[in-house]
């Protein structure tokens, strides 16, 4: 299990509440791995990560330009790498890529530990100050 921790908070709850999404996915993936389920699941969670990262993006960009945030280039250049995995990991799931609940838990990893740990972090100092919590 991946456990949420304050390590990860932005120290704005409803981005909190959307990046403990993530958490949920991969531990739902993990957990049918560990049954022998994953590819059962990974269908689910893909389209889960496509909602997510409409959702989620999209508010934490809108304040990226409402806030003025200097950094919005590199960080939606990640979002769009984000989007863009997750459509070739669908692609992959649908030529019957044996692997890909492998590959989908460690994308979502690397997520969580640079993006969700350091890139978001960016931004929180410039959300807060600008009243979000």
């Amino acid at each position: 299990m991946f456990q949420w921790d304050d390590k990860y908070s932005v120290g704005i709850q409803s981005i909190d509440d959307q990046h403990k999404e993530i958490f949920k996915l991969f531990n739902n993936l993990l957990d049918a791995m560990k049954q022998g389920h994953g590819s059962e699941v990974t269908t689910e969670i893909l389209l889960k990560l496509e909602r997510y990262a409409i959702v989620h993006f999209q508010k934490e960009e809108f304040f990226f330009q409402r806030f003025n945030f200097q950094e919005s280039k590199d960080h939606i250049r990640e979002h769009n790498d984000f989007t863009k995995k997750v459509v070739s990991l669908k692609a992959d799931m649908k030529s019957g890529k044996i692997t890909l609940s492998f590959e989908l838990l460690n994308f979502l990893r690397a997520w969580i530990d640079h993006h969700i740990l350091v890139v978001d972090k960016q931004y929180s100092d410039c959300f807060r100050k600008n009243g979000l919590r």
